[in-house]
């Protein structure tokens, strides 16, 4: 007897119907089960009692749209869109904080001066603008001063004499060329102590200082000088502060068929 058979007289002894197959047993209830309890709505359903989180940042990222923006292109322009976005709002956000800046800046420049020294009065702040100016003003008045009474020894009419050759160190050689008057000539003898050629040009410079006395003479060791001992003896002459002759190795300036003396040199240096 094939198992339906048997099935059938099982059931005709028990009198309960045959069960149908485990298939159809999940058929039927599928189709017993209401359309509004078996699909999931699209669309969540969100609580009441959760509450709303906003937005952190200003800029967002594109939503994604399955009819337009599938495959590689929209995939790139959604992340152009996104970039341009992040980008528009730092250059929001620079400019606004630069804005800001400027106003605070102004704000405190356009405040009063007590206020911005809040832990002084006004009183004290006055006293100590007025002692500010009386000090300034002395000190400029020394300055106005000191600079015409320079300006009265370089522009006086009357020449001071000097009719002799002085040593000095660097600080005298600037002293000599700078604390004179405008029209003073300064001659200035670069020598070497050691040398024969030197002693020679020496003598004669000091005789030409007792004839000029008008003019100052002086002499500078070439050391400190900083000169080579090949250019020396030299000789430089200032007015008003400025070199107008130069002559290093006066000998060599001296014309062929002339003694080294007062007179030769003096010709050197009046050409």
């Amino acid at each position: 007897m094939s198992a339906l058979g048997v099935q059938n007289e099982f059931a005709a002894m028990t009198g309960r119907k045959p069960s149908t197959s485990s298939s159809s047993k999940r058929r039927g209830s599928e189709e017993s089960i209401p359309a509004s309890l078996s699909s999931t709505s699209s669309t969540p359903r969100s609580s009441a009692s959760s509450p709303a989180i906003a937005p952190t940042s200003t800029y967002q990222i594109p939503q994604t749209h399955f009819d337009a923006n599938t495959g590689p292109k929209g995939v790139i322009a959604d992340a152009q869109s996104y970039e341009r976005a992040r980008k528009r709002t730092f250059r929001q956000t620079i400019y606004d904080f630069s804005n800001s800046l400027a106003a605070n800046v102004t704000e405190k420049l356009s405040m009063p001066t007590r206020r911005r020294n809040g832990s002084k009065s006004g009183s004290e702040s006055s006293d100590d603008e007025d002692e500010f100016m009386r000090s300034w003003r002395e000190k400029r008045m020394l300055e106005l001063q000191q600079g015409k009474t320079v300006q009265n020894r370089r522009l006086s009419p009357s020449k001071r004499s000097w009719g002799r050759l002085v040593a000095v160190d660097p600080v005298g050689y600037l002293d000599a060329i700078e604390k004179v008057t405008i029209d003073t000539v300064v001659v200035v003898l670069i020598n070497d102590e050691e040398s024969t050629i030197s002693g020679i040009v020496e003598d004669a410079v000091s005789d030409l200082a007792r004839k000029h006395e008008f003019t100052r003479f002086v002499k500078l060791n070439y050391r400190d000088a900083e000169m080579h001992a090949a250019g020396v003896p030299a000789i430089l002459a200032y007015k008003n502060g400025e070199l107008f002759a130069n002559l290093v190795s006066v000998v060599d300036e001296i014309p062929d068929g002339r003694d080294l003396s007062t007179r030769s040199l003096e010709a050197v240096l009046q050409q």
